[in-house]
């Protein structure tokens, strides 16, 4: 008697396993981000030359894989400022900026040259991604109450959403959206 299999793979997963295709189109892909993320690293750290950046990559955030960029590298869990860009397959491309300290100073400013439809942090894990989480708003609808929330923190986390859209340069606008938001840190 032939044992019934629990656990049967569907017609899009037996694709994938019965070729090679996917995991060498997915390592091309990916190395080829990776060189625009190392593009996009030097040009920051020709403008800023006492500066550094750092990549990482995984597979399992939230199941799928993704690959960062934080420039001015993080060197220990008390840094003041990063700017980081999140690759997340299949979820876009977030420019963020994150400062740790007093926030109450930088706030407004930071604010001002915001657009409305970032995204602000009010969760308290600031290595939260998920911006259908309800840990973000968009700074067009952070109440009052959200916005104390966020001034007493001893972080601020604000998220720009760039949907993938150009095959030559996915991070278009980083190094802008940088020098916008480099003056803040202390």
């Amino acid at each position: 008697m032939e044992q019934k299999w629990a656990n049967k793979l569907n017609n899009d997963e037996f694709s994938l396993i019965e070729n090679d295709w996917y995991p060498l189109i997915k390592k091309s892909a990916i190395d080829k981000i990776k060189a625009q993320m190392v593009e996009s690293g030097e040009h920051l750290q020709s403008l800023f030359p006492h500066e550094s950046f750092k990549i990482s990559a995984g597979e399992r955030l939230q199941d799928l894989p993704y690959l960062v960029l934080d420039f001015p590298k993080i060197n220990n869990p008390n840094f003041e400022f990063v700017c980081r860009t999140l690759f997340w397959w299949g979820r876009g491309i977030q420019f963020q900026v994150i400062f740790q300290g007093t926030q109450a100073d930088v706030y407004e400013k930071i604010l001002k040259l915001a657009e409305p439809t970032d995204y602000i942090l009010i969760g308290t894990n600031l290595w939260q991604n998920d911006l259908s989480n309800a840990d973000f708003k968009p700074l067009s609808q952070l109440s009052e109450i959200n916005q104390v929330e966020v001034v007493s923190k001893t972080y601020f986390k604000m998220v720009r959403f760039n949907p993938i859209e150009s095959k030559e340069n996915l991070f278009d606008g980083l190094s802008e959206f940088f020098l916008q938001f480099k003056g803040f840190d202390h």
